[in-house]
């Protein structure tokens, strides 16, 4: 079971399970391990506690950035399916995603965006 840390940043109180290998899906954990190893020749060598640090957080980027090409288009049908309001194309908000998220990149409806600042805040532990 893995440890549950509060993390207190502005106004906004979240939840965040403190994360170990054991809770890394396999393919992630592969990822990790062959960036690793490619790590093993750089020169000068790097610490083992940063490769592996490293390695899972590159691994975990590469997955988010893959749903990100490969998924958008699916959350922005559903979520025109359900039909939740969202930002338009166009919109000049920074933080917005046309047609997946509200105003200030807040997923629609999202309770969070009542008692945190950012969306980051929001999402931080889930």
């Amino acid at each position: 079971m893995a440890n549950l840390t509060i993390i207190r940043t502005g106004s906004c109180t979240t939840p965040t399970i403190a994360e170990s290998l054991p809770g890394i899906r396999e393919s992630l954990k592969r990822r990790a391990a062959a960036i690793r190893y490619y790590l093993r020749k750089i020169e000068p060598p790097i610490a083992p506690g940063m490769m592996y640090r490293y390695s899972v957080t590159a691994a975990r980027w590469e997955a988010v950035r893959l749903l990100i090409d490969r998924g958008s288009s699916t959350l922005r049908a559903l979520t025109k399916k359900i039909g939740l309001g969202t930002e338009p194309v166009g919109s000049r908000d920074p933080h917005a995603v046309p047609n997946v998220t509200a105003h200030g990149g807040f997923l629609p409806h999202d309770p969070g965006r009542i008692i945190c600042d950012t969306w980051q805040e929001a999402a931080v532990g889930w």
